[in-house]
């Protein structure tokens, strides 16, 4: 089994924060509804049916957290790369470059690209380049307009081979981490191969 991808372990965070959130809700119809003691059921199989209850809810929202995972494969658009995923060694080798500085420009190509200009504050890979440079993306608004780039975000960017790919960014307090976990797997990651679906 493969490790899931950042992009995999942040939305299943948000999935499992939801299904949190929900399930500690009251439920306002049981606040206006009585019930005669009389019509109760014995307190055993009331808590037979609570237990039951329960387990059905969480079995109801893994289906539905693994479900979403393998439907977006959290790899961005492409079909062909539904439902597998990459670990983080795999992931750096089907990058083109990985970079970290502030986006100077972003420009609209059209057919959901964009493009953008950065001032390069550090090259991760290749391990030099220019102090300006210019990529050609996915544009990530596409599948979430929360995630769109905008002039001046400080970014941590991981460009992909694939063009159809959305880059995976990095911004705030993931930097650092990510600045470390990148660092030490870039001598794995010499020496993986990208799967063919995500070249």
């Amino acid at each position: 089994m493969t490790e899931p991808t950042e992009t995999e372990e942040t939305r299943l965070r948000r999935a499992f924060a939801l299904i949190g959130d929900e399930a500690g809700r009251p439920d306002p119809a049981a606040s206006v509804r009585t019930v005669p003691a009389a019509a109760l059921p014995p307190r055993g199989q009331r808590r037979v049916r609570a237990a039951l209850a329960a387990a059905a809810a969480v079995c109801a929202a893994a289906i539905v957290v693994t479900v979403t995972v393998t439907a977006d494969g959290g790899s961005g658009t492409d079909p062909d790369t539904t439902g597998r995923g990459q670990t983080f060694p795999q992931a750096l080798a089907c990058t083109h470059a990985v970079v970290e500085g502030d986006l100077t420009a972003v420009r609209p190509t059209g057919q959901g690209r964009i493009q953008v200009t950065m001032s390069v504050d550090r090259w991760f890979k290749p391990s030099t380049g220019p102090a300006t440079a210019r990529f050609d993306l996915a544009d990530p608004a596409v599948a979430d307009p929360a995630e769109a780039y905008a002039d001046g975000d400080h970014l941590l960017l991981l460009v992909p081979r694939r063009k159809g790919q959305i880059p995976d960014s990095y911004q705030g307090q993931e930097l650092r981490p990510m600045r470390d976990r990148i660092t030490r797997t870039l001598p794995e990651a010499a020496h993986t191969t990208c799967p063919p679906e995500f070249r």
